[in-house]
């Protein structure tokens, strides 16, 4: 019992003496970096670098190495790069340069980040998922134009038009002793003619005469001894034949005194 006794107080002692703990927590600064990139032909070409499989681009001015906020985050090659504490993780490295400065890599926010908001300001332009090109997608050329022209019907030109035979010339002909070849004239292929429609309806042609509206009826005539003159039609002259009251006839032109124009025939109806 006196053995259990000491040796409680004997813990007892030591627990409440105070004696301070050895495991503690030192917060140094990075050290500033060993190597530089001054001579790396990717940095004098500024190209893009590719850090765990993503790719970052040289932006902005070069800063100041914090030792207190940026970490060794890896290395290219021999050469060291950094990130900082106080920024998104994988947003931007940088890489170390002579006279305590880094310079940043950035990289583009593109597919899942363009919709995000980071601690910093991007330096390019935001790129939309429906407009990114992958980084290892080549660059292509625009196609060449297919098809023909569209008409106003939405089908090609050449299918609007009537189809005609197709006419070649035949081969070259030498004439003379001067060897100059001549060809043959083409003839232009015999299509049928194709006129307006007649006008029908309210878009036919009339005229107003004695009270009565009278319609086109058929090609100008010549004059004869049948017909007689009834009157006039806006300074034109206006006949009629005899035993026909339903037809009238009228000048199509103004001529000279004497000279016998022709007629064009109106109906009523």
């Amino acid at each position: 019992m006196t053995h259990r006794f000491s040796y409680f107080c004997i813990v007892a002692l030591l627990v409440g003496s105070g004696v301070p703990a050895h495991a503690q927590i030192a917060m140094r600064p990075t050290p500033s970096p060993a190597a530089t990139a001054e001579h790396e032909e990717w940095y004098l070409r500024a190209d893009p670098i590719t850090v765990g499989g993503r790719v970052y681009h040289p932006s902005g001015p070069v800063v100041h190495f914090h030792g207190n906020e940026m970490v060794l985050s890896g290395q290219i090659g021999n050469i060291p790069f950094y990130t900082r504490t106080t920024q998104e993780p994988g947003s931007i490295i940088y890489v170390p340069l002579p006279g305590g400065v880094v310079r940043p890599y950035e990289r583009r926010r593109a597919g899942d980040l363009a919709g995000t908001v980071g601690s910093t300001a991007p330096s390019f332009p935001v790129v939309l998922p429906a407009a990114e090109r992958r980084e290892d997608e080549p660059l292509r050329a625009a196609a060449p134009p297919t098809g023909s022209p569209v008409g106003l019907t939405g089908r090609p030109v050449s299918a609007e038009l009537p189809s005609a035979p197709a006419e070649f010339p035949a081969d070259p002909q030498v004439t003379g002793t001067s060897g100059v070849a001549s060809l043959p004239a083409v003839r232009p292929s015999a299509r049928a003619l194709v006129t307006a429609r007649k006008p029908v309806g309210l878009n036919d042609v009339f005229v107003d005469f004695a009270g009565t509206r009278w319609f086109s009826a058929g090609r100008a005539v010549a004059p004869d001894e049948g017909l007689t003159r009834i009157g006039d039609h806006n300074g034109f002259p206006v006949y009629s034949r005899t035993g026909s009251p339903g037809t009238i006839y009228i000048a199509t032109i103004a001529t000279a005194p004497g000279a016998a124009p022709p007629l064009a025939p109106y109906r009523a109806r």
